[in-house]
């Protein structure tokens, strides 16, 4: 099961409207509140990269 937020992201990110950058900055918003980021595993899932703390 994916976050609320999850295909929204991975949409914006598939048409090359947000950046891996902008992907890590929800991940960190993710542990405040939860419906509104993702976590690191989806972020890995959307841009096939591992993830890293900015």
């Amino acid at each position: 099961m994916h976050s609320p937020k999850f295909e929204y992201y991975k949409d914006q990110y598939d048409r090359q409207w947000i950046t891996r950058a902008t992907l890590r900055q929800w991940v960190a918003v993710c542990g405040k509140f939860p419906q509104l980021g993702i976590t690191p595993e989806e972020y890995e899932e959307i841009t096939g990269d591992p993830y890293e703390e900015a």
